[in-house]
């Protein structure tokens, strides 16, 4: 080695720059420690003369209960790192800058590192499973949020146990000794039929629907040879979802019998009524707050599409016009199921549109209204999947992909939000299954707004709060990042307004896992925001979300969690502000005793509401083009993937963004990161 070293970039020397050693505080908040004593993050919360400094306890060592507690200096950490230094690289191979190190060997080699591995999150569900949940899942956000809170506003303020419980996977009753009675009553079928066209509004259009009718009549008659197959399982599912509301013991029974006749028929009867079975098995499942069961479900019907060719527009065609049109919309309506499941646990999706030749904006001919909602929520669930694919999956977030992405969307609204608009602000002059697709699709809309722009949000708040930010950016910079954040408020509003008056209306069923998805999101945007510059005013649409939270929690057990997450989160948040007010007031009292003697009066002694800090403004992204009314073409079938496969120089991309898209990898000093649900080991899944 020459005795010049190579200069190192910022960027990735950032990356080498580790203290040796971190205080106890720090450790137990998981925040940045710079090393000194007392340390930067304990002097600024005013506890500089309780920080402290325990060794670290070595790989095999058995930690002596009388000595656990005992405070050291920096200075002896150092020494002690620097006697481990020579076995922590002994493989003789140099590690580049910058690379990634894994949980254990990050643990092993840097005992005082509190940076949480960029690998993804082992959770464990309520049946003990482990699984994976992705960056852009509402649970991700969640502990965005709980970092902020923790770091800025108050440690133990968002309590823990309310993040803690299992809130991913209701566990599936176990199987009865006793035979399923699984008798129709034919009285029942039209209801129910009924049910499940409000139950699948806006997700799937399977079936043509007077033909259905016809065929479960018969079928549930006798009338019909199709007693063991796909296509017995295919009506037995519809019956199930159809009075899934009811709650009773018929609705199980179906469903396990259907998926047996599945199974038993899958390898040797692959056909379009597989592929519906395995979808509606699927959507069962979500209904029945299972969505880990639902993801593996839903990868059998996508399998068997790719199989039989329903991706392919002209395999469709070879057909028939009818049977093309049905083949087409099943295809549709596993785009959207697809991308439900994804987005709601933050995974690959199983489809794609990479040799998909079906158009997703072609005329409907028949049945007007559920085409047309289907190709509104397939075509906005395109946008959101670009949304988690390029920015969320691939780490890279600024203003240049942001307008690029917030055109697609006002492309979208263009020609769909005005009149799904019409339709739930009107709900009780259309059907209710098509009030309860336009809601569904507007709020997919809505969450893709705020997909996009919740780390412009998290961003514009640590900054409001005094963080210090990484990166430079311009005023215009700053303004346009303040838009975004704005919107993603405005979007979080505009979602509880709307679903608000369909569930007064009394047209929205209980069970809607997308929209108890993206409404919890939204929940959390809308409690978090009062932190910035919005202050108080949207806690009204905070405790409103809430009750639409509520409204679902009678039978969503995912709903009752969520609602006392946001709860816990908007009390903390409303008493933070509340204390910010009177502090502030507390100043101007202390400022006018001393310049003029002046007697702080009754009246002004008691808080006053924040009305000092407002947005500019709250709109959606302009993309520099005037008026958001015309329409704006957009072939929905070819995928751009020119603009993010543009060679990207550093530049581009605003560092300071990208530490919001990945719970854990915040690099700021302030910024604490506490975990929301125990996290494993992934090798040898230790509770950490």
């Amino acid at each position: 080695m020459t005795a010049e070293s190579p200069t190192i970039p910022a960027e990735k020397r950032r990356r080498l720059d580790r203290v040796t050693a971190a205080c106890d505080l720090c450790k137990k908040r998981k925040v940045k420690c710079d090393g000194e004593q007392p340390c930067a993050y304990c002097t600024r919360k005013d506890r500089g003369d309780t920080c402290s400094f325990t060794a670290p306890r070595r790989a095999g060592e058995v930690t002596n209960a009388s000595t656990a507690n005992t405070p050291h200096t920096p200075a002896e950490h150092q020494g002690a790192s620097q006697s481990r230094a020579p076995s922590q690289f002994n493989s003789g191979e140099e590690r580049p800058p910058g690379s990634s190190l894994s949980p254990t060997l990050s643990r092993d080699a840097h005992h005082e590192d509190t940076v949480v591995p960029r690998e993804g999150r082992i959770l464990r569900d309520a049946q003990g499973k482990l699984i994976f949940i992705g960056d852009c899942a509402p649970l991700s956000f969640l502990q965005t949020v709980r970092h902020l809170i923790a770091s800025e506003v108050e440690p133990d303020g968002f309590s823990l146990h309310s993040a803690r419980d299992s809130i991913i996977e209701v566990a599936r009753p176990g199987p009865s000794n006793h035979p399923h009675d699984i008798s129709i009553a034919l009285s029942e079928v039209p209801l129910l039929i009924e049910e499940y066209l409000i139950a699948t509004s806006g997700l799937v259009d399977l079936f043509e629907r007077e033909h259905l009718f016809q065929e479960l009549k018969a079928w549930a008659n006798g009338n019909t040879s199709r007693t063991e197959d796909a296509a017995a399982a295919v009506f037995y599912l519809v019956l199930a979802i159809g009075a899934q509301e009811s709650r009773g013991q018929k609705p199980e029974a179906w469903f396990s019998h259907a998926r047996d006749l599945l199974i038993k028929h899958m390898c040797n009867s692959m056909n379009v009524a597989t592929v519906q079975g395995f979808t509606l098995v699927a959507l069962y499942s979500l209904r029945a707050f299972q969505p880990n069961g639902a993801f593996l479900y839903f990868s059998l019907a996508a399998r068997t599409a790719y199989a039989i060719g329903i991706h392919r527009t002209e395999v469709n065609a070879s057909f028939g016009p009818s049977v093309k049109a049905m083949r087409d919309r099943i295809w549709k309506s596993l785009r959207v199921v697809d991308m439900l499941i994804s987005t709601n646990l933050g995974r690959p999706p199983s489809t794609s549109d990479v040799d998909c030749t079906v158009k997703y904006n072609v005329p409907a001919t028949s049945n007007e209204a559920a085409v047309s909602i289907l190709d509104a929520s397939v075509q906005i669930f395109m946008i959101i999947e670009r949304v988690v694919v390029e920015v969320y999956s691939r780490k890279r977030i600024s203003l240049q992909i942001a307008d690029y992405v917030s055109r697609q969307l006002k492309g979208w609204a263009s020609k769909w939000l005005r009149d799904l608009s019409a339709i739930t602000v009107r709900p009780n002059d259309e059907p209710c299954a098509v009030v309860v697709g336009a809601c569904s699709t507007l709020c997919s809309y809505y969450y893709g707004v705020m997909l996009l722009t919740r780390p412009f949000l998290i961003y514009e708040l640590y900054e409001y709060m005094g963080a210090s930010m990484k990166g430079r950016c311009t005023q215009g910079d700053h303004y346009n990042k303040r838009k975004y954040a704005d919107a993603a408020l405005d979007a979080a509003a505009s979602f509880v307004e709307t679903l608000q008056a369909v569930v007064k209306s009394g047209k929205m069923a209980y069970r809607m896992p997308l929209i108890v998805s993206w409404l919890f999101t939204a929940s959390l945007v809308l409690a978090v925001s009062i932190l910035g510059r919005s202050g108080l005013t949207f806690k009204k649409s905070c405790e409103a979300s809430i009750r639409c939270l509520d409204y679902f929690g009678e039978v969503d057990p995912h709903a009752r969690q969520f609602s006392l997450i946001v709860q816990s989160l908007l009390k903390t948040t409303t008493s933070h502000v509340e204390g910010r007010e009177r502090h502030l007031r507390s100043q101007c009292k202390e400022a006018s005793s001393q310049l003029f003697g002046m007697l702080p009066s009754e009246s002004n002694s008691q808080p006053q509401e924040q009305h000092n800090h407002h947005p500019q403004s709250v709109t959606f992204p302009s993309s520099g083009q005037t008026g958001t009314s015309a329409m704006v073409s957009v072939d929905w079938t070819i995928y751009d993937a020119d603009f993010f496969a543009l060679p990207w120089p550093p530049n581009e991309l605003d560092q300071g963004l990208q530490d919001f898209l990945q719970p854990g990898t915040h690099n700021l000093d302030s910024v604490a990161d506490i975990p929301l649900f125990p996290i494993y080991d992934q090798q040898s899944f230790n509770l950490i």
